[in-house]
């Protein structure tokens, strides 16, 4: 799915200057055995030209269990494409890992989502989810791996051969949520791709993806018969609310759609009564920063074990706190936890310097245990760790005027010329209020490259978890897809199922309990009319 995809998720709709008019609207009813699919112009359309409206959900078939032994075959059978034909979708996007194509286990879960949704009347999108040499999406071990990308590349050709003549395949996706380190390697290689499946495959539609990153925009494919792809999870803090995979610490649960939703937190104030270490520590030195009173007009604070000056190089471990006199949980204290996003850096902590100071996740000493937290730096300069990063304010504290800490913990300075300080640093969040006008507004780059260019754009992933507060997995399922129903858009919700009820996370089943409001709004949705939806709050 787009686990995280996170931050780097722009959206919203087409303006109603580029809006489809209604005598254009295509059907949502596909006839997917009258010929290959193509796109024209804005549309995708059948054989016989008549445009398709590609929505639905997607199969994901536990691809992030298979490296455990969960097999893809408990995901779903022929009954539940027939309840999809029952809800009205038009197409799947079945999620693919290259790790099924060691055997013939790939190939023969392909054909058999074929047979069952050629018989539904439902179109088919091959979507390779997990590329090699990777075990789960966003590792982002291929880009440097020349070996890897030659394997991905000779998958999609075996792939387009073997189905290059089955028209209940809409297209291939060719890769789920690329995030290179620079833009250029995504569109260089994805060419590549291109070039290797029309060298068997003429007929079927690329879907292509952007970048997720910073400059993550579309790039026009010499390719008339390319449908352009992004995935849409805003507001991710409600789309993810409670998510624990995301990163260190869970996704909060504090953000309601519509509403006001934390999108990211910046720096307001620092704790300038700290008690400072002028001298040299030989070895490990319990400090304690003293009493810390927290100005007025912050919201949030975060520990702050900080270095300044001619501090050579410095060590802090094994930290503790006070908020107003009570001690409190740190997250990861005894900096001895990896981060789960990155195994080379320590859990719920960042680095951050204005000048040329380094930090480190180090093992050469520790008070406790086998790591500490380093700062590296001679002459002017600072160099900070904190736990604030991006929206995940779990490990963070949130605080009123005139609240007090106290920071003690172990600091070893052999070196120290400078300033040493256990502090903390104060925070306000940056907030959106989001509703139906925002997600349109979030969408208008997408919309406006595709208007421009006159290609067809397409929705691969967009949902909300069951643990999103109140309603608003429902309230914002609605209003997104009515903004992508009266674009004009193509569309897959994120996911089928989940594979246990007690697993409570994007799926429109829980095991085998399904969601009956959920259901009921894509039933609906996927009856509209003109480009309309019959939804209702």
């Amino acid at each position: 799915m787009g686990r995280n995809i996170f931050h780097f998720l722009l959206l919203s709709l087409l303006a109603v200057s580029c809006l489809p008019s209604q005598t254009d609207m295509p059907r949502t009813t596909p006839a997917a055995a009258n010929g290959f699919l193509r796109v024209q112009g804005r549309h995708i359309v059948n054989a016989s030209g008549r445009p398709i409206l590609l929505r639905g959900v997607n199969m994901d078939t536990y691809y992030y269990g298979y490296v455990w032994g969960t097999s893809p075959w408990e995901y779903a059978t022929q009954e539940d494409i027939q309840f999809l034909e029952r809800l009205g979708v038009t197409v799947i996007r079945l999620g693919l890992h290259w790790r099924y194509f060691d055997t013939s286990l790939g190939f023969d879960l392909i054909d058999a989502y074929l047979d069952w949704c050629e018989q539904a009347g439902i179109y088919v999108i091959l979507d390779m989810h997990v590329v090699p040499p990777e075990d789960d999406i966003l590792e982002g071990k291929m880009w440097n791996d020349p070996a890897a990308q030659q394997k991905f590349l000779d998958l999609w050709a075996a792939i387009a051969a073997r189905y290059a003549d089955r028209t209940i395949i809409a297209g291939y996706d060719i890769y789920n949520e690329p995030a290179p380190p620079h833009a250029s390697q995504w569109w260089s290689l994805v060419e590549r791709a291109r070039a290797a499946i029309r060298a068997v495959d003429a007929n079927h539609i690329l879907f292509i993806e952007n970048p997720l990153i910073e400059d993550g925009g579309f790039h026009l494919m010499a390719d008339p018969n390319v449908v352009y792809s992004f995935h849409d999870y805003e507001p991710f803090l409600v789309s993810h609310a409670g998510a624990e995979w995301v990163g260190d610490s869970p996704i909060p649960v504090d953000y309601s759609y519509p509403g006001a939703v934390l999108v990211n937190l910046e720096w307001a104030d620092w704790s300038e009564d700290a008690a400072v270490l002028t001298s040299q520590a030989s070895e490990w030195v319990y400090w304690d920063s003293g009493v810390l009173t927290v100005p007025s007009g912050v919201e949030f604070a975060t520990l702050k074990p900080a270095a300044d000056g001619d501090v050579g190089e410095v060590w802090f471990d094994d930290l503790e706190v006070e908020h107003n006199g009570v001690p409190q949980t740190i997250y990861n204290p005894g900096i001895e936890d990896a981060s789960n996003a990155d195994a080379s850096r320590p859990a719920h902590w960042s680095f951050w310097s204005d000048s040329g100071f380094s930090g480190e996740w180090s093992s050469e000493q520790a008070h406790g245990g086998t790591h500490s937290l380093k700062i590296s730096g001679d002459g002017n300069g600072l160099g900070i760790w904190t736990q604030s990063e991006w929206v995940f304010t779990a490990p963070l504290f949130r605080v009123q005027p005139g609240d007090t800490f106290r920071l003690r913990g172990w600091v070893y300075a052999p070196r120290n010329h400078g300033n040493i300080s256990l502090g903390m640093d104060y925070l306000n969040g940056i907030y959106k209020t989001y509703d139906r006008a925002r997600l349109l507004a979030n969408m208008q780059p997408y919309l406006r490259w595709a208007s421009a260019n006159h290609v067809p754009l397409y929705v691969g992933e967009f949902g909300a978890m069951a643990t999103a507060p109140g309603d608003s997995r429902y309230r914002l399922a609605i209003d997104k897809i009515g903004v992508m129903n009266e674009a004009g858009l193509h569309w897959t919700m994120w996911t089928y199922r989940e594979p246990a009820r007690d697993r409570q996370e994007f799926g429109l089943y829980f095991g085998n309990d399904l969601d009956e409001r959920l259901a009921d709004i894509l039933r609906q949705s996927l009856s509209m009319q003109n480009g309309h939806s019959f939804l209702h709050r």
